[in-house]
């Protein structure tokens, strides 16, 4: 039998880039309560939409927020505690399931090719499953503060 995709793959959907650039723009100005308007003018971001991304990462533990005239958001914890994994899933929340992995992102051990499937379509199926673990398992090891200090990726 092939190897069946056990999650939903991963979206880069404009909640997870708005959630993206948020803890970014929150981890540069690290402590401060950053209003919804303000997060979206330095992300040049829709205010409705981070409304609602926003609450996604407080409720997942990400940000804390405070009400009042100095309120709004900021990081719950430091920038290198928070993967962008953490991130990514609370974003996605309303998308898809929460990541699961099935291993280490390759076909399941001691498998042969014919209790995988023959067909092309398996094949490339497991392709991108196992690509997509490969991304999964990479951004675990990345954190907020990664993304502070990157000037460029490889």
């Amino acid at each position: 039998m092939a190897n069946r995709r056990v999650t939903a793959p991963l979206r880069v959907t404009e909640r997870v880039d708005y959630a993206l650039r948020a803890v970014l723009l929150l981890a540069r100005h690290e402590g401060d309560y950053l209003t919804t308007n303000v997060v979206a003018e330095g992300g040049g971001m829709s205010t409705k939409m981070l409304a609602t991304v926003l609450w996604n990462l407080r409720s997942a533990g990400i940000l804390e927020s405070r009400p009042g005239w100095h309120g709004g958001f900021r990081l719950a914890r430091p920038p290198h505690e928070i993967p962008l994994h953490a991130v990514i899933t609370a974003a996605s929340a309303e998308d898809a399931p929460a990541w699961r992995s099935n291993g280490a992102g390759q076909w399941p051990p001691h498998s042969t090719p014919s209790e995988r499937g023959d067909r092309p379509s398996d094949l490339v199926d497991d392709f991108w499953q196992a690509l997509d673990d490969h991304v999964r398992a990479t951004l675990t090891t990345f954190t907020v503060a990664d993304l502070v200090a990157a000037h460029s990726f490889p």
